[in-house]
């Protein structure tokens, strides 16, 4: 239920890239890279480059030959000049897949005194780590889902990709019901290279039937990213008058109540809610982060980035 609603206004083309990529945030999170913290198909935990002798392509280091080691592997010319037996080591680039998925239902368009409805956060998040891996030469795809797929972008990396991921996520706008944990168990099944897969939602969603859908990811052994996003005043409940709150997903429900009835509630509702979407998420191994809409999103992406990249190097 919610006290408002916003509306957004499409754009196209340049006019799109435009407003969902800004300079000043890109210069911001373009040093930063997005790293995934387990293997994955031909990479190894939390990085691109993977070293499989198998896979020559640069030379990494000489290692010192043990008995089973392949003998055609060995350095000559070091044995000629050390007397002793080395073989060569190499790295191998691999390419990370990662998949954006952004819930476009209707509770997603709440906006309250922010400057952005959660859906239109949700849009310049996912335009930025979609520029972001492409920058990093990765591949990235998109969906978007409410009540069903409404888009499915294959992954690739190609620079002009960037611009289809941007004109689909304009041209989408939220509305309708939500059925996330019954669409995340279909995506799961459609997504069949192992990779890394961001979600971008407001989770408001059974949260037995979420944490079913979230072991199907891991089940398939991808990496999972849920980047919760939430106003305020979803956060807070800071009404105080008698206010008039309106499901979003279903227009007509409309209830007046006295927030001051319901607030504690509420609030211990929304606690427990969290509290299992964080606890889950730990439990799987899951990266969980709850944005508030009231902070300016270009910076909070770029904390959340900064923090991943020093939870892997640690």
């Amino acid at each position: 239920m919610t006290a408002t609603q916003s509306s957004t206004m499409p754009t196209t083309g340049r006019q799109a890239a435009t407003a969902l990529l800004d300079p000043n945030m890109l210069s911001k999170i373009s040093r930063l890279d997005m790293v995934a913290r387990q293997v994955m198909d031909g990479y190894v935990q939390g990085m691109h480059k993977s070293k499989h002798i198998d896979f020559a392509i640069d030379f990494a280091q000489h290692r010192q030959y043990v008995p089973g080691d392949d003998v055609k592997r060995i350095d000559w010319r070091l044995l000629a000049k050390s007397d002793r037996y080395y073989i060569k080591q190499y790295e191998v680039t691999t390419n990370l897949r990662a998949f954006i998925i952004l819930d476009c239902s209707g509770s997603m368009a709440y906006k309250g005194k922010a400057a952005l409805s959660k859906y239109r956060y949700g849009q310049f998040m996912a335009a930025s780590l979609a520029y972001l891996t492409l920058h990093q030469q990765d591949s990235v795809g998109l969906i978007t889902a409410d009540n069903t797929i409404r888009d499915f972008i294959p992954s690739r990396s190609t620079p002009s990709h960037l611009i289809n991921i941007i004109n689909t996520l304009e041209a989408r706008q939220p509305g309708g019901e939500s059925s996330l944990a019954e669409l995340l168990h279909q995506i799961a099944q459609q997504i069949t290279h192992r990779g890394l897969v961001i979600i971008i939602s407001d989770f408001f969603e059974n949260p037995a039937a979420l944490v079913s859908a979230l072991h199907h990811f891991r089940h398939r052994r991808h990496e999972v990213l849920m980047l919760h996003v939430m106003d305020d005043d979803e956060l807070n409940f800071p009404f105080r008058k008698w206010t008039l709150f309106q499901n979003m997903e279903s227009p007509q429900q409309r209830i007046r109540l006295d927030p001051a009835m319901m607030r504690r509630q509420y609030l211990d509702n929304l606690r427990s809610h969290l509290t299992t979407l964080r606890g889950t998420a730990a439990d799987l191994n899951i990266s969980y982060s709850l944005f508030n809409t009231s902070s300016p999103f270009d910076d909070a992406l770029s904390e959340y980035l900064a923090n991943r990249m020093k939870g892997h190097r640690a």
